[in-house]
């Protein structure tokens, strides 16, 4: 079934974090290069991309090495259904001042960095090795980029990693898949992911995200709760709550942001069905 690309409003007020998957419809190629292509060009500061992923198939696994994955995420029910794995890392030497220099450098040559701000090769060069206070207009990179301690750049890394992983789960909304979000392996396990991956020691574990066709409804038994808009976003100072304007809340509704909130009619049923389905008990809480 060919599905149809919705519109940026509509695919974040459809995004649900995907439970039930069907095992039996494998995603074609061209949709996880499509969630690939769309994390590379995710906005990072600096440039740094610190993002590493590595795709799996699921049923490409060999069985005891799969066996193996599920179990350090604790045999999860949709870890377990869903056909692809898209293990997600992030690498702190991309986020080492060397590397900002590099990145912001090459920014200047392309003229994405206003060199009427003060920005030029040497001012960076001067402010990340020397600490040589920048000018106003710049940021003060001497003062957050001079003798960076590792510990920071694994934070930074870590950070705009689960940043670039929001962007991916948009995407995979928008090629018509059901995606969620998942821990790695519970601690004790990280290393041996690691190991079987393949991927370098220093890299940090951000998440796996789950990939494939739902078995449950797009809506997911409607949209999940969030906290109260003015208790969320001020104006002006953290005491004053942003005034919630009605219109833009009906223009939110009809494009779409804004949805049937959970629990729609019927999701007990479908829940209960859908445990049936795979096996597992209906009497749990869902």
């Amino acid at each position: 079934m060919e599905v149809t690309e919705m519109e940026f409003l509509e695919v974040v007020g459809t995004r649900r974090s995907t439970r039930w998957f069907k095992t039996y419809q494998p995603v074609e190629r061209e949709k996880i290069q499509e969630i690939l292509e769309v994390m590379r060009w995710t906005t990072c500061p600096g440039n740094l991309q610190p993002w590493r992923a590595v795709v799996v198939w699921r049923d490409e696994l060999d069985p005891d090495i799969r066996e193996e994955l599920l179990q350090a995420d604790n045999w999860q029910g949709a870890h377990v259904q869903a056909p692809v794995w898209i293990y997600i890392f992030a690498d702190p030497e991309a986020a080492r001042p060397g590397s900002f220099a590099t990145s912001t450098q090459q920014l200047i040559e392309v003229g994405a960095v206003p060199t009427a701000y003060g920005w030029s090769k040497t001012r960076i060069v001067d402010a990340i090795e020397r600490a040589v206070e920048t000018p106003a207009g710049m940021a003060a990179i001497n003062e957050l980029l001079h003798d960076l301690p590792h510990e920071a750049s694994a934070t930074i890394a870590h950070s705009e990693t689960v940043g670039a992983c929001a962007v991916t789960v948009l995407a995979a909304v928008n090629a018509g898949l059901g995606t969620c979000l998942h821990m790695i392996a519970r601690p004790n396990k990280q290393a041996r992911v690691k190991e079987i991956l393949g991927v370098p020691e220093h890299w940090i574990p951000v998440w796996v995200q789950l990939v494939g066709y739902p078995a449950e409804g797009v809506e997911a038994g409607g949209q999940r709760p969030r906290q109260p808009f003015e208790s969320t976003f001020f104006e002006g100072n953290a005491q004053t709550p942003f005034r919630r304007d009605p219109k833009v809340v009906e223009k939110m509704e009809r494009e779409k942001l804004l949805q049937a909130p959970a629990p729609l009619p019927g999701r007990r049923d479908e829940l209960m069905f859908l445990a049936r389905m795979y096996g597992y008990p209906e009497d749990q809480d869902d």
